[in-house]
């Protein structure tokens, strides 16, 4: 039996041209151009396989895909979007999303993607998920640090475009510089986390998820990564020095797997986003977790709105 996708999408011509494609490669397509029914649709007509975009009338799909996890919906989701930010892909798969692809995309590619969830399917693995979750799946508290760079990719294309114009041998100097750039980020990373017996969940280019047991040792971490880059950078010239925004977060964080997932992981993520470089933003869960434990101070902003997070979230900067 031909396998059923469910196709939600609110670009007309994106809509019928997938749902033609798809149904040259025989599959049943079924369709929608808004997330509530997107939502409603999956729930009842079950599809092996949903392709899904984020920016969607009436509910987005970050919403549609974290209500249908909820709901139990254990099939392959693979989120389609023009949102190409880090941030935006940690957060969809953060949410239960098997797979991202940005717009615009090579249909080749995307069919190999939804095959390869499919085979994954096929292969009993989400069976195995559904029936040993009551069994894996532990609930943990825990103390979450989400990094970036400011300008990271700015650099990049400032110094690729240069190096067009430049020699060999100088183009050479110039990438090397770039891998080195990079490098140096990860290093301080890594090693500051290690140290406070921190938990690397995940790095996405230059962007860095982690997760701490104690909120303290999550402080004490975020500040030595600064000091340690305002040491690096006071030998830097002035496109050499790295800055970066933190954003930390505590709450109830599921683990399975191995792995982790939940909003505690989004929100943190959210607030590094609104974060400015060099400085270091807590929710009021966090300061709340650390207030009297620590000498360090935190000075209240003021209340935000954070994309895709339910509710106002009290932020403090340290």
């Amino acid at each position: 039996m031909n396998k059923k996708i469910l196709l939600v999408e609110d670009d007309p011509a994106i809509l019928l041209g997938l749902e033609d494609y798809l149904l040259e490669q025989s599959f049943n397509v079924i369709k929608a151009d808004d997330g509530k029914v997107g939502y409603d649709l999956a729930l009842k007509e079950k599809p092996d396989l949903i392709l899904l975009d984020i920016n969607l009338p009436s509910m987005d799909g970050i919403q549609v895909c974290r209500m249908l996890r909820e709901h139990g919906f254990q099939n392959p989701i693979i989120m389609i979007t023009s949102r190409g930010e880090k941030i935006d892909k940690v957060v969809g798969l953060e949410v239960g999303a098997d797979d991202y692809v940005t717009k615009p995309f090579d249909t080749r590619e995307l069919l190999a993607r939804i095959r390869t969830n499919l085979r994954r399917l096929e292969s009993g693995e989400q069976e195995k998920v559904e029936s040993d979750t009551n069994k894996d799946l532990q609930r943990h508290l825990l103390a979450i640090m989400f990094s970036d760079m400011k300008n990271y990719s700015k650099k990049m294309n400032r110094d690729e475009k240069l190096a067009l114009n430049l020699l060999q041998d100088h183009n050479k100097i110039m990438k090397d510089s770039i891998e080195k750039f990079l490098q140096d980020h990860n290093k301080i990373m890594k090693d500051s986390i290690e140290k406070f017996k921190g938990r690397i969940v995940e790095i996405i280019g230059d962007a860095f998820l982690a997760a701490f047991e104690s909120a303290t040792d999550c402080l004490n971490c975020c500040i030595m990564i600064q000091e340690k880059f305002r040491d690096y950078n006071s030998e830097k010239t002035k496109h050499e020095k790295i800055k970066v925004r933190i954003g930390v977060h505590v709450g109830d964080v599921i683990e399975f797997e191995g792995k982790l997932k939940g909003d505690a992981l989004n929100i943190a993520a959210r607030i590094q986003q609104i974060a400015e470089p060099g400085t270091i933003y807590a929710s009021e869960n966090f300061y709340m977790t650390v207030k009297g434990k620590t000498d360090t101070e935190f000075k209240k902003l003021k209340t935000f709105e954070l994309k895709n997070i339910k509710g106002e979230i009290d932020i403090y900067i340290v």
